[in-house]
């Protein structure tokens, strides 16, 4: 048996790579192609003549920095794999990028396309497992084993990962129950993801409680994500928060059956006013809106200084940030820390560590930083990580670095490989879960909660009476009506009073008393608006309220001002 690896596309993306297996069919070696980026050109990279053909590609997830070039890989009839939900949203996506990013063969692609969610065999000796990899929704790693000789070994391939959990489907599990002996490892990493997130869903919530029209931009399973993040979240906390996703974003959301609280979807629209939330968030694609659905609802409130604009951005793309509306941009990158990178390879402690995604210093931090051979090159030779007299070093390594790895090496990689073929140990699945975990998705609920001001326990409902503040002032006097400020006292008219018009004030008065002692307290949050501006957002607002209506309010006695239960009464 033989295995070696090759960059795919080492001077772009540099995060598509091909796996060379030799001794599993006669003449012929077996290729694997795992994401095809930018500039992945498979005729350059495979020799027919040295009888390579392309077995398989394997399509970790659906983000265009590793799909591309998928329509230009199509050799030799290879079928693409891919886990279940990607493979489900994958026309979409083809529809929604083909014609900008000049996507070829799409519909070759979705017929080659095969779903996976177990163990499959790709040819006798050599298949394949997806493994959950967090990052965004329906994203995989994938797990190969290779048997040949009665000899069995383990390559892993992380593609981009997380811990974390994404739109509810689970994070990479640095338990995995196999022993890898080769683990391909994407080392992008993001040192503040979860605080940009934090940042990113309290700016939302605090803008729409402003009573701003909000427009959120990003990409359709960022948007996916963060709407899921919204819906949960109001639900939880008790809080009026209507979620619009259009366009792409929504079709998503539609492919995968979400059913998230307080999100709607609207594919298609005519008139964007319609689908603009006036007490909630639009989300639409792209992050930046210069294009598609964003950039026409953008249109519709750029020049309204009550509305906001939110994008959320992964990758060089630049914001926009001159319009009459409040604009904000936030850089999501949802990779794992350096730390996060270390303990994988210290919890899966491979004989080899090959790096992708990084280039440069980037990469080359990781030479000799584990008890691994790692593997940073930036080239698309081919490297020889196994061959017929065992594991093969890097050629640059010292001697004391091939004692150090080979000290640590093991031949538990052929006795976990049987029992994986007896016994089938589970493996975890690309399963969307039930259970909503906001700290295991990556959200600081603690400092949202500061932030925003809302308590741990769900908020009183409309119908809940105000409490009573105690006061140590005096009973009002018989001549003076106390009604909320709405009337003082009774007027006592010069000379001789005329019946009628002294009859016809006092009902005027009554009814304004009336008035004010039928009506209800409500609760309200005082909100920062910016610019010096206080706002009241009443809580569950009474249904015959409109827009521009003067309102008198009765702040009670002995409120305090710094407790976010502040209580706030209308006069109706």
């Amino acid at each position: 048996m033989e295995i070696q690896f090759q960059h795919a596309n080492p001077y772009s993306g540099r995060e598509s790579v091909v796996l060379r297996i030799d001794g599993l069919l006669p003449d012929q070696t077996v290729c694997v192609l795992v994401d095809a980026g930018q500039n992945v050109a498979i005729d350059e990279l495979l020799d027919e003549d040295a009888n390579e053909y392309l077995t398989a590609v394997c399509l970790t997830h659906a983000h265009l920095d590793h799909y591309q070039s998928l329509g230009d890989t199509l050799a030799h009839g290879a079928p693409v794999y891919a886990a279940t939900d990607t493979a489900t949203i994958l026309g979409d996506v083809f529809a929604a990028g083909a014609d900008q990013y000049g996507l070829s063969n799409t519909e070759r692609v979705l017929d080659q396309l095969e779903p996976i969610d177990e163990w499959t065999q790709i040819v006798p000796g050599l298949r394949v497992h997806p493994v959950p990899a967090g990052h965004t929704p329906g994203a995989a790693g994938f797990l190969f084993e290779v048997t040949a000789d009665d000899e069995r070994r383990t390559i892993f391939v992380t593609g981009d990962f997380t811990t974390r959990r994404a739109a509810g489907y689970p994070g990479f599990d640095l338990d995995l129950p196999v022993d890898v002996d080769v683990l391909v490892l994407t080392a992008a990493t993001s040192e503040d993801f979860e605080a940009t997130l934090t940042d990113a869903v309290g700016t939302i919530c605090e803008r729409v409680w402003a009573g701003s029209t909000v427009l959120t931009t990003a990409s359709g399973l960022t948007g996916l994500q963060v709407a899921y993040l919204l819906g949960h979240l109001a639900e939880q906390w008790d809080e009026r928060l209507s979620i619009r996703l259009v366009g792409h974003v929504a079709k998503l959301y539609d492919r995968l059956e979400y059913s998230v609280p307080n999100v709607a979807t609207t594919a298609e629209f005519a008139d964007p006013s319609t689908v603009l939330e006036t007490d909630g968030v639009t989300i639409a694609g792209p992050e930046v809106p210069i294009d598609g659905s964003a950039k026409r609802l953008f249109e519709t409130i750029a020049d309204d200084p009550g509305a906001t604009l939110v994008q959320l951005i992964n990758g060089g793309s630049s914001p926009v940030t001159s319009a009459a509306c409040t604009t904000h941009h936030f850089s999501l990158s949802s990779h794992p820390t350096p730390n996060t990178i270390d303990d994988v390879v210290e919890a899966l402690s491979p004989i080899h560590v090959v790096i992708t995604h990084q280039q440069g210093a980037a990469a080359n931090q990781y030479k000799d930083k584990y008890a691994s051979f790692v593997w940073a090159t930036d080239d698309t030779d081919c490297y020889t990580l196994l061959d017929d007299s065992g594991w093969t070093p890097p050629p640059w390594v010292t001697e004391s670095t091939k004692r150090r790895v080979q000290s640590g090496t093991t031949t538990m990689g052929g006795v976990l490989g049987d029992a994986i073929a007896d016994a089938e140990i589970p493996l975890p699945t690309v399963t969307r879960l039930d259970d909503v975990d906001f700290g295991a998705e990556g959200l600081d609920l603690t400092a949202l909660r500061d932030r925003l001001s809302v308590e741990h326990t769900e908020h009183a409902s409309s119908e809940t009476p105000a409490p009573q503040q105690a006061t140590d002032s005096p009973a009002p006097s018989t001549d003076r009506v106390m009604t909320d400020g709405m009337a003082g006292e009774l007027p006592i008219p010069d000379g001789d009073p005329d019946i009628d018009s002294v009859l016809s004030g006092i009902d005027v008065r009554l009814d304004r008393i009336e008035s004010a002692i039928t009506g209800h307290d409500i609760d309200a949050r005082v909100v920062d608006a910016g610019d010096g501006t206080l706002l009241l957002r009443l809580e569950n607002p009474p249904g015959h309220l409109e827009h521009g209506q003067r309102l008198r309010v009765r702040l009670l006695n002995g409120i305090d001002s710094e407790r976010d239960d502040d209580q706030s009464a209308q006069d109706t």
